[in-house]
């Protein structure tokens, strides 16, 4: 008698469980609850697959690569997330056109753009290479990696991560500049 399609991946699942979650924890620095969180959709993507799961490999093997695809998607979507503030921020006053402002704007945008200068000299200069090649020169993801020769991915984090030490250095020494942007974005949306 064959075995159920459901009864099958229970049985494989239960011996997978707690080696899964120890990998999915340790592939995130040990974060429990985002570990769950992907553990669940794992689980839920292993699930839906189980009818493709051709037995090429183990079955850890193949439900490690959807963790591990999991993984990238939470990341992914954390940087986005980030992005909101920082990135538009870096973008408007890297391209803000001074025709169309007041003696006053242009005084404040020159201010804002020296704090920024200043903030941005404040950073590792890999960090600050990467968003000047972002968000003054305009380049692409897939520009800035294949210079660096690098993945996507890496890129991605790395950009994640410079803007949240320039918001951390933003924050620290300019605080009001960084406070009176929040709340306009805020204002505006």
């Amino acid at each position: 008698m064959k075995k159920s399609p459901h009864k099958s991946f229970v049985i494989a699942y239960k011996s997978i469980a707690l080696p899964l979650m120890k990998f999915i924890i340790k592939r995130l620095g040990g974060n429990q609850e985002v570990a769950e969180e992907v553990f669940a959709k794992t689980v839920s993507a292993s699930w839906q697959g189980w009818s493709r799961f051709e037995h090429k490999s183990k079955f850890f093997t193949w439900i490690c690569r959807i963790a591990l695809n999991k993984i990238a998607d939470y990341y992914r979507e954390e940087v986005h997330g980030n992005s909101v503030i920082v990135a538009p921020f870096l973008e408007e006053i890297a391209q803000a056109e001074c025709n169309d402002l007041t003696p006053e704007e242009k005084l404040i945008l020159d201010e804002m753009r020296i704090s920024v200068r200043a903030c941005l000299a404040l950073l590792p200069k890999d960090k600050r290479k990467l968003l000047y090649l972002r968000y003054w020169k305009d380049m692409t993801i897939v520009q800035i990696a294949k210079r660096f020769n690098v993945n996507e991915r890496s890129v991605e984090g790395k950009i994640y991560r410079a803007k949240q030490k320039l918001k951390d250095i933003l924050d620290v020494e300019y605080p009001e500049i960084y406070k009176a942007y929040e709340k306009a974005n805020k204002e505006n949306s």
